[in-house]
């Protein structure tokens, strides 16, 4: 017997799901994977069925979530048709320290009592990846396959992930497994990585997430990011603060590693992408202006292909981060913003967008690359070539004198981007480093690294430099190669 998804596509597809199965749900943070789970959980209500939903989150959110898709789930909570448990307190560290699995998926049965027809767990590796290693895993299978419900659980990583051996032993004893993805066109994209029985159709299947619908056949053609022109570097950041003051290492991290414009208010935030290209759009909030910061989104969105994100350092309502990725941002982070997760959550942004970068940054005149340090007249000759075209855009020439110049062009040459057309060679009695797509304050950073560098070296980090921007310092550019 087979039970439906709540997603018409998919049921379309293969035909609904088979009851009492192990179903996962794999893909990224903003794939779509609780909306999925919250559909599931709404068609089983609907038919007068018994669910229940175990969630890092709290019962609140769940709802508040459950409501941006046009789900009255608050009803069936208080009438105790859905039971809404949290992976908190004592059971979630009984569960992590568990010496024996049995007896925490005991307490997790008693919990169900009486049992539920449909059972979600998001997420559901919180089960299973713990120090009981493998034995929680069979655990986990066998307590699911005993407990009468159907049952979806996410995984917190996508496939393209190694995961670890617990979850991937989950994965090959799961009845099924679908992977979702968010494209960079606002859709999502539902592919059918396991199943038993098999279909001969596998996917993709093309799914839009709308408010107060959920997940559902497109309506048309969705293509919100605009890709008539160049995104520029993409490290240049246009950043709008609506919140307090932003945390000390994130101003740092903008004014060092980011070429970054502030935009004083939304409107010059939308006059600025209208008139200039960025790679990344930054905007900062409380959470009390959260939903003025997401109504700016969704029109900035048609108005660059560059990636956005919404951030800030204080705990967002978790309806937000929906809502923020319904009007177009490619990510959300709040509650304590750690660099290295941004950057992590940037690069993914791009991943997720590359087609239309893709598109967007083609150049019609291919840039010169070099491996090694070029000859005086061969490196002039590349720049005043990049000074006089139009499409080869913006870069930075940075002159450098030092004592040893023989380390100081190895440094260079180390650090440069070469890939990315920067280029390495002598200019005028000094040692020059072409920087393309960079503009003068990331120039000046990139020259702080590089005096840094010499430092760990052994040196003392002091340079003879001068940093000029193109098409700013143009004639003095010209001025050096020429000579």
């Amino acid at each position: 017997m087979n039970v439906s998804t709540g997603i018409g596509p998919l049921d379309d597809r293969i035909g609904g799901i088979r009851k009492d199965g192990l179903y996962l749900l794999t893909g990224g943070a903003d794939s779509a994977k609780l909306a999925c789970q919250l559909q599931f959980v709404n068609v089983g209500l609907e038919n007068g069925e018994r669910v229940a939903v175990l969630s890092a989150a709290s019962p609140g959110d769940l709802a508040e979530q459950a409501d941006h898709l046009g789900i009255d789930l608050r009803t069936y909570w208080h009438e105790g048709s859905c039971l809404l448990l949290g992976f908190k307190g004592e059971y979630a560290r009984r569960v992590v320290h568990a010496p024996n699995p049995a007896e925490a998926f005991a307490e997790l049965t008693r919990l169900i009592d009486p049992p539920v027809d449909r059972l979600v767990v998001d997420p559901g590796s919180f089960l299973w990846s713990t120090r009981a290693g493998r034995s929680m895993a069979q655990a986990f299978a066998l307590w699911a396959e005993s407990s009468g419900a159907t049952v979806m659980a996410s995984v917190a990583a996508g496939l393209d992930d190694r995961p670890d051996p617990a979850t991937e032993w989950v994965l090959q004893r799961a009845t099924g497994v679908f992977h979702f993805a968010r494209l960079a066109s606002g859709r999502h994209e539902l592919s059918i990585q396991r199943l038993t029985p098999p279909v001969d159709d596998t996917g993709p299947i093309s799914l839009e997430l709308v408010p107060g619908r959920g997940l559902a056949a497109p309506m048309g053609k969705i293509e919100r990011r605009r890709t008539d022109r160049s995104l520029g570097h993409p490290d240049r950041t246009l950043l709008l603060r609506m919140g307090s003051n932003i945390p000390a290492d994130l101003e740092a991290w903008l004014k060092n590693d980011r070429d970054a414009v502030d935009a004083d208010d939304g409107m010059d935030l939308l006059q600025r992408l209208q008139t200039d290209d960025f790679g990344l759009v930054f905007v900062y909030v409380d959470r009390n202006r959260s939903d003025e910061a997401i109504e700016l989104i969704r029109t900035a969105r048609p108005m660059t292909g560059g990636a956005i994100l919404l951030l800030s350092d204080e705990q967002l309502r978790s309806g937000d981060r929906a809502r923020a990725l319904d009007a177009g941002a490619d990510d959300v982070l709040s509650h304590g913003i750690h660099l290295k997760e941004l950057d992590a959550r940037i690069r993914r942004a791009r991943d997720s967008s590359r087609p239309v970068r893709d598109v967007a940054l083609s150049r019609s005149t291919p840039l010169a690359t070099a491996d090694g340090v070029l000859a005086a007249d061969e490196f002039a000759r590349v720049v005043g070539h990049r000074l006089g075209s139009a499409d080869l855009g913006h870069f930075s020439l940075i002159k450098v004198k030092g004592t040893d110049m023989a380390a100081l062009s190895d440094m260079l040459l180390a650090t440069i981007r070469a890939e990315s057309g920067d280029l390495v060679g002598p200019l005028g009695d000094g040692m020059g480093a072409l920087l393309q797509d960079v503009r003068a304050q990331q120039a000046v950073a990139y020259l702080a690294r590089v005096r840094n560098e010499l430092k760990q070296r052994g040196g003392d980090g002091q340079l003879d430099a001068e940093v000029l921007a193109n098409p700013d310092d143009l004639d003095r550019i010209r001025t050096l190669i020429e000579t």
